[in-house]
């Protein structure tokens, strides 16, 4: 049985660590993302998924260097969903065909059952929990965003310089 998921450390600095564990000060602090070109094994839909996501983490400060991958399998997730959204339609339950000797449907009896759960649905379900779990580690639901805190990256623990306030009011 797993524990509770780590707190990040700009989360401890803010809310003043108050289970008083050791801070990290040689956490990493990876280079922002530049070169927001989708990775080149990305199929065409999860790449027009990058393209719509990458630049708003981008703009965010949320996306580095080390999260390319982490995003990508997002990306090839949220790409399932659509599928599977596109696919299953509203058709949530499907019933069985049965044919005859001729190759035609027959007509379903009606004590038969034969009814089963759109597997498209399964698809989508399963897509979607992938995609949430990866997308809150990069803060993309409003619950996740209220345990993220930015500071710019070189003074991840405030030992920098004091700038006073003049930099918070200009």
């Amino acid at each position: 049985m797993a524990g509770r998921a780590p707190k990040p450390t700009n989360l401890k600095l803010v809310t003043g660590n108050p289970g008083k564990r050791a801070i990290n000060r040689a956490e990493p602090d990876p280079t922002y993302l530049t070169n927001l070109e989708p990775p080149t094994w990305l199929p065409d839909d999860a790449r027009q998924v990058w393209e719509e996501i990458a630049p708003r983490l981008a703009r965010a400060k949320l996306l580095t260097e080390v999260d390319v991958e982490a995003l990508s399998h997002g990306c090839v997730a949220i790409a399932q969903y659509r599928l599977a959204a596109r696919t299953s339609g509203a058709q949530l339950v499907r019933t069985k065909v049965e044919y005859d000797e001729l190759g035609k449907p027959r007509a379903p009896k009606p004590d038969a059952g034969g009814e089963y759960l759109n597997p498209w649905l399964i698809v989508q379900s399963m897509s979607f929990k992938q995609a949430m779990a990866i997308f809150q580690q990069f803060g993309m639901s409003p619950a996740a965003r209220t345990r993220i805190a930015i500071n710019p990256q070189g003074d991840l623990f405030g030992d920098g310089p004091s700038k006073g306030t003049d930099s918070y009011f200009t």
